[in-house]
């Protein structure tokens, strides 16, 4: 299935019911697989492009948060740069989501049957390919994951799936007339280009000559049944292809559309939106770049409206307009109909991959027609009140959540609302100050705090504020609604920040003799580098994982992250399985937790952050020895066995991590540690508020007859109190240790009451276990059940 669901598909109840029965027809194993998919019902996810003035370091950098959850492929490969004989075809291949997302040995060493950890043997027939399309003399290396990530050449990429009016199905499958899916046209774009420019040009020209699929596409043809005649090469001349998946059930407009938020290492960041066409068989596309200083969000919803500021700000697919006349949405005169078949634009790539054609389209329009408005014209508007309601919301809160957090002083209207034929907020927005990578991290981690849509409170979140909210209710529930959307998800796969980089300084600035020197600051390193391209990958969901370094020009992925697999679980090895325990522990009392992560959280970051700069230099070190040189592979070498130590360490303190809140929150309870075997159980209380709204006073009434109380009244927000005042045994946390952050800092919650942990304190200095501190001991174990009002904490100066 398509990495990013989106809101249309939400409450399509029925729809859903429609094609569950559908599903009878297949094989019980298909029908349960099929539906598991559809299950989950909102998924989505969250895309941010900053220009490079925008950004602290001077390079433009994206985002991407996988929110698909579901049975995913969570690894992270690295595909080599190649070079191809003449005439050589590359496959294209079907969009799967479930483990593994590929089979191609000549791809990459990853994606070959051997390096499957054991236990996993995949149906051979759902690898093959779906066509074939020319290859270039030279491919680069990138790595990639569902989507594609970064190349060795500075240009990164983030997804998120948008809603369409359109859909199409692939070529293989009952009526399939398309080759590309989002994975695909991404990869083959870090394959050939590096520039953003050249990304959108290929991949615009790739989708409009073979076309483009959306993402429902993976629904229903992973378990299909041959259709019984080979299908028709995709190239004059190329190969005959074999027998393959044949079932397609029609699309879903949740999942019709695609953007992309792509930058270079030339400094531009641009946004793309690609869905299919009204025949089936090509695409429509558009692109518009983020201005220098700005910063754009896409959150499963396309956003680029009119753009008529000429092919250095905007581009185009020719046939965008007509189509939308076509269809009615917009304009007043028809076009003629559609070519049987697409011009193919292969002629328009040259050997390398860079776009020479006159594909960019953004030309001042000629007519006297209004503007044409790309999203208008193509995003799916839903019909139903509630379902367009989730729709304007699902996207809209978080497009205004990370605007306000980085341009608080727009006070843009949170309630305005994201609504395809409604323009509301702006493509892009000016931050107040420069956005750093460390920032646009803490933003993945956002559940509105702060905010009246703040996750963490209300009668949802528990007694103990936890942000997560799973699925609603099911195909057959009669409640409807939706649960706020926050940008941190329990079902997050994973979440990167991709700097991308700048130019290279000259050859002599950096002597490859950095790369053995020690001790350099992250600012000298920085310089010397000159930015190299590094993305900030973290597994599972934000809020609970740490973010460390990768490096898509070193030839090798750390072990943590190449070695995942969401049913083995190995948390001794994988960096995803050492986070995913920390974050449902948090669930339990995430108001109490959440202090302990975030401070480990900024304890390894601030660490790394160090560790990455002077890896960047050996990177740059390494550049600028001879290519396919051996000292040159020896060098990347280095820096990739360095980096692979680096996230062992990394995985090795989240497994301390979770043991150390197993410990403090053991039973239920705050627990101190006074020295080994020697402990102090504080009582945690649950709120008055949820008491009252549980039964707690109306006991003995039986628990099955509580009902909530008629009003509900929440009070204010305070922290955790981890001791009373006065009370308790030397080296305990006191009131006195609660501090704001500094009025500088980079949380994207703002300044929020932070919580150090205790001090390591000489074996010496321990009290002895005295009568005060048994006495001590017993007053907390009486007083465990009542929970009176604790005094307030005082408001930062």
């Amino acid at each position: 299935v398509d990495g990013c669901m989106t809101p249309a598909t939400v409450f399509l109840a029925a729809k859903a019911h429609e094609m569950s029965l559908r599903l009878r027809r297949a094989t019980l194993l298909a029908a349960a697989f099929s539906l598991a998919l559809l299950a989950p019902g909102v998924d989505g996810c969250t895309a941010i492009a900053v220009g490079k003035d925008a950004s602290s370091n001077g390079s433009p950098m994206v985002t991407h948060s996988d929110d698909s959850g579901g049975a995913a492929d969570i690894r992270v490969v690295r595909v080599p740069a190649a070079d191809h004989a003449g005439g050589s075809h590359r496959p294209v291949y079907l969009s799967i989501g479930t483990f593994p997302r590929l089979l191609a040995p000549e791809r990459a060493p990853g994606y070959a049957r051997d390096t499957l950890m054991p236990g996993n043997m995949p149906e051979e027939a759902r690898y093959l390919p779906l066509g074939f399309v020319p290859q270039v003399a030279h491919t680069y290396g990138y790595i990639d994951a569902d989507y594609g990530i970064s190349n060795e050449v500075g240009l990164v990429m983030g997804e998120s799936t948008c809603s369409s009016k359109l859909g199409a199905a692939p070529i293989g499958v009952n009526n399939g007339t398309a080759l590309f899916g989002i994975e695909e046209l991404s990869k083959v774009a870090l394959e050939r280009c590096a520039t953003a420019r050249c990304a959108i040009s290929t991949m615009g020209a790739l989708a409009e000559e073979y076309g483009y699929y959306g993402g429902a596409a993976a629904f229903n043809t992973i378990y299909g049944e041959p259709t019984g005649e080979p299908r028709r090469p995709t190239v004059p001349g190329g190969p005959v292809l074999p027998v393959g998946p044949s079932k397609w059930e029609g699309f879903d407009h949740g999942e019709g559309g695609e953007a992309l938020v792509i930058a270079d290492r030339a400094g531009e960041a641009w946004v793309f939106h690609v869905s299919p066409d009204d025949t089936g068989k090509s695409a429509v596309w558009a692109a518009k770049r983020v201005p220098d200083n700005e910063v754009s969000v896409v959150a499963n919803n396309f956003v680029i409206r009119a753009c008529e500021e000429g092919p250095e700000w905007c581009m185009r697919s020719t046939n965008a307009i007509d189509v939308a006349r076509r269809m009615g949405w917009y304009g007043v005169s028809p076009s003629p109909a559609p070519p049987a078949s697409p011009p193919r634009r292969s002629d328009l790539i040259a050997s390398n991959g860079e776009f020479t054609g006159d594909r960019e389209a953004g030309a001042p329009m000629k007519h006297a027609e209004p503007a044409f408005d790309f999203t208008a014209a193509f995003g799916f508007e839903p019909a139903d009140i509630i379902d367009l309601q989730v729709n304007r919301y699902y996207t809209g809160r978080r497009i205004w959540r990370v605007f306000d957090l980085l341009a608080p002083g727009l006070r843009l209207d949170p309630a305005t609302g994201h609504i395809p034929t409604r323009p509301a907020y702006p493509f892009s927005v000016q931050p107040e100050k420069k956005v750093s990578a460390q920032r646009l991290i803490n933003i993945h981690r956002d559940h509105y705090e702060g905010t009246p849509y703040d996750l963490t409170r209300g009668l949802a979140s528990g007694p103990f504020g936890t942000p997560n909210r799973y699925s609603g209710g099911g195909f057959n529930s009669k409640v409807r609604g939706a649960w706020e959307r926050a940008i941190s998800m329990h079902r997050s796969l994973f979440a990167f920040v991709a700097v991308a980089g700048r130019p290279p300084p000259a050859a002599a600035t950096v002597s490859v003799s950095l790369l053995e020197e020690e001790g350099k600051s992250a600012k000298a390193s920085k310089r010397a580098a000159g930015g190299e391209t590094v993305v900030w990958f973290g597994a599972d969901t934000p809020h609970a994982s740490f973010f460390s370094p990768l490096f898509p020009a070193v030839e090798s992925v750390p072990n943590a992250l190449r070695l995942a697999n969401e049913a083995i679980y190995n948390p001794s090895v994988s960096a995803w399985w050492a986070v995913s325990p920390v974050k449902y522990f948090m669930d339990l009392n995430y108001r109490y937790m959440q202090p302990f992560v975030a401070s480990a959280q900024a304890d390894w970051e601030e660490s790394a952050a160090v560790t990455s700069a002077e890896l960047e230099q050996a990177v740059a070190a390494a550049r600028l020895l001879p290519s396919n040189s051996d000292e040159r592979t020896a060098a990347m070498a280095a820096v990739g066995e360095k980096l692979d130590t680096h996230w062992d360490e990394g995985v090795a303190r989240w497994n301390i991590l979770f043991a150390e809140l197993m410990v403090r929150f053991r039973s239920g309870y705050l627990n101190h540690i006074l020295q080994p075997g020697n402990n102090l159980e504080m009582s945690i209380a649950y709120p008055d508020w949820w008491l009252a709204n549980v039964g707690f006073d109306r006991f003995p009434q039986p628990p099955a007859m509580v009902a909530a109380t008629p009003s509900l009244m929440l009070p204010q927000y305070k922290a955790p109190i981890l001791i009373p005042p006065n009370v308790g045994p030397a080296g305990a946390v006191a009131w006195s240790s609660y501090a704001p952050l500094p009025p500088n800092n980079d949380s994207a919650t703002g300044a929020e009451p932070r919580l150090p942990l205790e001090s390591a304190l000489p074996l010496a200095a321990l009290p002895p276990a005295s009568s005060a501190l048994l006495a001590f001991s017993t007053l907390l174990r009486s007083k465990r059940n009542p929970s009176p009002n604790p005094p307030p904490i005082p408001p930062p100066n």
